[in-house]
């Protein structure tokens, strides 16, 4: 752990934290109330659009969001400052929920096809900029006890108000049909996209002291190369890349997840609030749950993480085949699970590689592993949806929970995960 040089020093690290548990509340919430894992998939499949195409959502939202990364690593590795990318990038990511909101209600279903795709690959594309330069922001803003504490409260405060949002929304509007319950969550999540980016603009955020690494000649191949040659050259490197590969099973299942549950519930007015709800209850509990475990050992937060994305594929088979009853609140368990295990693998993966790579290492290393991860979404995606459109959604749920084992297995063989030192910074 490492301690602030002085006074002043911590007073401005305590404020920043709280300036960033307030974007980061802001912002979770915005992303559950319009997630591509779960609202979009639910909304595209109401209105009848073809479900092949359904299971590229994730795939080419992921994929968008790590080609932005891999070529936004020098920008934030060489920007004066992280904060103005960050809110232009959180309010590119309103402007394209904006476009679902105005036309999904409206559109014939193969209309949805290019609409839906187009706005998860813009959403990832911001998101991609978005979230290297915020992690590459705590990295430097914050220690390594505050930066965790930090991801792990803003998540489940972030689940508690989705709850209530969600439920709230519902109660007090009182939709009369499905699609206006459907409407109140997205346009929400426009506002509190929007709140998020006016609040980041406040971070006092330090100097950038790192040496900044020369990738290349300045072309795009260059960039690309000079980004994978960095980050290859790191010994821990190739083994998360492969453990960071396998964990595409947890962001690959919500979706059909939610496709499935959308044929049995479309049409419910409780429907998606219900599911959204459940997501988040799953966030709030893992906020406590995987900080206390994190402790000791983040990969020990992956691995039990797996293990429960693989409960809620076996539920969900059960319901498919008829073993558990396809009720709501059966499916809300389901995605209480999913989002849980979910959540342990996004922050595990996150803090793993913070406390490896050193400072300037960071942009590079954090690109990589997502653009390459997003190669590989992309086909398997393709595959899942080919699979899921020809013999049904069991066939995908039962390959994600095979690979969430392999993940969790190849997990015990990552390097044990260290701390480097915060620049500006005493140990």
């Amino acid at each position: 752990m490492t301690e602030p040089t002085s006074e002043t020093d911590d007073r401005s690290e305590r404020r920043n934290e709280a300036v960033l548990l307030g974007q980061g509340v802001s912002g979770g919430v915005a992303n559950e109330l319009t997630s591509v894992g779960l609202v979009l998939p639910f909304l595209y499949t109401t209105i009848g659009a073809p479900i092949f195409f359904a299971g590229l959502l994730v795939p080419l939202n992921t994929f968008a969001k790590r080609i932005s990364q891999i070529f936004a690593a020098r920008l934030v590795g060489t920007a004066r400052s992280n904060t103005p990318i960050i809110a232009l990038a959180t309010l590119t990511m309103a402007a394209s929920i904006v476009l679902i909101g105005l036309t999904f209600s409206a559109i014939a279903p193969w209309w949805a096809v290019p609409i839906f795709l187009a706005v998860a690959a813009v959403l990832g594309a911001a998101a991609g900029v978005n979230g290297l330069a915020f992690q590459d922001l705590i990295g430097r803003s914050l220690a390594k006890e505050r930066r965790s504490r930090l991801l792990f409260i803003q998540s489940s405060i972030a689940g508690i108000i989705v709850v209530l949002v969600a439920y709230g929304s519902q109660q007090l509007l009182q939709p009369s049909t499905s699609l206006a319950a459907h409407q109140e969550l997205i346009w929400l999540g426009v506002g509190l996209y929007i709140l998020a980016a006016v609040l980041v603009l406040a971070v006092r955020e330090p100097p950038k002291t790192g040496a900044v690494v020369n990738t290349g000649n300045g072309s795009l191949v260059s960039e690309l190369a000079g980004n994978f040659r960095i980050a290859f050259g790191l010994p821990w490197f190739g083994k998360f890349l492969v453990a960071r590969a396998l964990y595409l099973s947890i962001e690959l299942a919500i979706p059909f997840f939610s496709i499935h549950a959308a044929t049995f519930h479309g049409e419910s007015i409780s429907g998606l609030n219900t599911l959204v709800i459940a997501a988040n209850i799953g966030i709030f509990v893992g906020g406590f749950l995987w900080a206390r475990i994190g402790r000791r050992s983040v990969a020990r937060i992956m691995v039990l993480a797996s293990f429960l994305a693989c409960a809620a594929g076996l539920m969900a088979l059960g319901i498919e085949f008829g073993a558990v009853p396809p009720t709501l609140f059966c499916y809300a368990l389901v995605f209480v699970a999913i989002a849980l295990g979910a959540q342990g693998v996004k922050n595990g993966r996150t803090l793993y590689l913070l406390g490896q790579a050193k400072e300037h290492e960071r942009p590079y290393c954090i690109a990589v592993a997502n653009v390459t991860t997003g190669v590989v979404a992309v086909a398997l995606g393709a595959v899942l949806g080919a699979l899921a459109g020809l013999k049904g959604v069991a066939w995908p749920i039962g390959t994600l929970i095979v690979l969430n084992i392999a993940a969790a297995i190849y997990t015990l063989r990552l390097p044990k995960e260290t701390d480097t030192e915060t620049p500006g910074r005493e140990k």
